[in-house]
């Protein structure tokens, strides 16, 4: 009976490590869930609602807990931020996923990015929030919003089904598969390339994205290589028309 015993527990410890989660498959998870028709618009900001990214995790993982930094000043006074010589201040969070840990931290600022000098506690529970979604996407939601880029990558089951779809709809006789790549809207690149180099709002930028969302996928069907130029030369043509913005 003692053996048995000692049996079903070493059986039991190896069923419970091998379902531990990992950084990894948290990160494949949540990466892969679209964004894009929840980004919200401030001014020149791009972010998502504390509450929507807040619920996509509870959908995924409802045992996670979030914690936010406390701070007591010299006269033993206790503080959700933390505050520096200048007035400013910067609070911080920790997100908890079955034992896996991701910290954050954000300055309390204004509109245009800039840290805000003895800022309100609205102010202050505002960037709470922001900093909740910041450390959200260390974990993959919505990362890429926070890399200065607003476009949306490709679900990997897109992916999956667009091939699904070739081996269905083989290419004719004579064409192979890589033949595909060749095939390249020249004209519609022509445009992208000459729009950029036009372009002078953020807003104008994105909405040339998402009014030609269907030309971009289908241009990363036929060459990846050329999608993935263009949409590098969005994100740094993105992040100068912000600086071009803050400098003014």
């Amino acid at each position: 009976m003692k053996l048995r015993l000692n049996n079903d527990q070493s059986i039991l410890k190896e069923t419970t490590m091998a379902k531990e989660l990992t950084y990894k498959e948290v990160w494949d998870t949540l990466s892969n869930v679209d964004c894009s028709e929840h980004i919200e618009k401030k001014m020149n900001l791009s972010y998502l609602s504390w509450a929507w990214a807040w619920g996509v995790l509870m959908e995924h993982y409802p045992d996670a807990t979030f914690e936010f930094g406390a701070f007591t000043t010299a006269d033993d006074t206790m503080h959700d931020a933390m505050f520096y010589p200048d007035g400013s201040a910067s609070v911080f969070v920790t997100i908890s996923i079955q034992g896996l840990k991701r910290s954050m931290w954000l300055p309390v600022m204004d509109n245009r990015n800039n840290a805000i000098s003895n800022p309100t506690s609205r102010q202050i529970s505002d960037a709470k929030m922001r900093c909740l979604v910041k450390c959200i996407a260390m974990f993959g939601l919505g990362h890429y919003i926070f890399a200065g880029e607003d476009l949306p990558s490709e679900k990997k089951e897109s992916g999956s089904a667009d091939k699904r779809d070739d081996t269905s709809n083989p290419p004719p006789s004579g064409e192979s598969a890589e033949s595909k790549e060749d095939v390249v809207d020249d004209k519609f690149i022509e445009i992208v390339e000459t729009f950029i180099k036009d372009v002078e709002t953020v807003e104008s930028l994105e909405k040339f994205w998402t009014d030609n969302k269907d030309e971009f996928k289908k241009l990363k069907t036929t060459s990846e290589e050329t999608y993935n130029t263009l949409i590098k030369s969005f994100a740094k043509t993105k992040a100068d028309l912000k600086k071009e913005t803050e400098d003014e």
